[in-house]
């Protein structure tokens, strides 16, 4: 009596270990995380520009219009803010390379200090340092405030304007 033997052929093997290579392949392509992470990332900025942002007009409107700011501010020139309590920051060295025109620091430390905004936020990209990579100016000829991301994914340009 003769027994047959079962088993897979090797272009059989070849064939399945192909097509769950392609899947594989079109699957982590249909999710794409840096694409997910960067995304997540821009959400965080829209978060936390919004609460500066929201923090700023609050404390402007509490206080008759005094302004924020702990350090001098001037219309119409955009400041990097800086972490709070930090001194290190030094005008004319902002780390905010991604936006044109950014000259100088500032400090929001009133912000924190009055309770408006729990900690001034880093950008998700940054975990240290003197900076936030946020940004923030007044129109001179609106006056209105707009607070801004220094860095973004997809060159999304993230400002909220109060």
């Amino acid at each position: 009596m003769k027994f047959k033997q079962k088993g897979f052929t090797l272009i059989e093997l070849i064939i399945v270990i192909a097509i769950i290579a392609l899947l594989a392949a079109a699957t982590f392509v249909a999710v794409n995380p840096a694409k997910r992470i960067g995304d997540a990332n821009n959400a965080q900025r829209w978060s936390d520009v919004t609460a500066i942002a929201d923090a700023w007009s609050t404390y402007v409107a509490d206080n008759t219009g005094t302004l924020a700011t702990t350090s001098y501010f001037q219309d119409g020139v955009t400041y990097e803010i800086l972490v709070y309590g930090d001194t290190t920051g030094v005008a004319g060295s902002a780390s905010c390379t991604a936006t044109t025109g950014v000259s100088s620091v500032v400090r929001l430390d009133n912000l924190v200090d009055s309770g408006y905004i729990g900690t001034l936020p880093y950008d998700p990209g940054t975990s240290s340092g003197s900076y936030t990579d946020y940004y923030l100016y007044t129109n001179t000829t609106t006056g209105q405030l707009i607070v801004g991301a220094c860095e973004s994914y997809d060159s999304a340009t993230i400002e909220v304007i109060r």
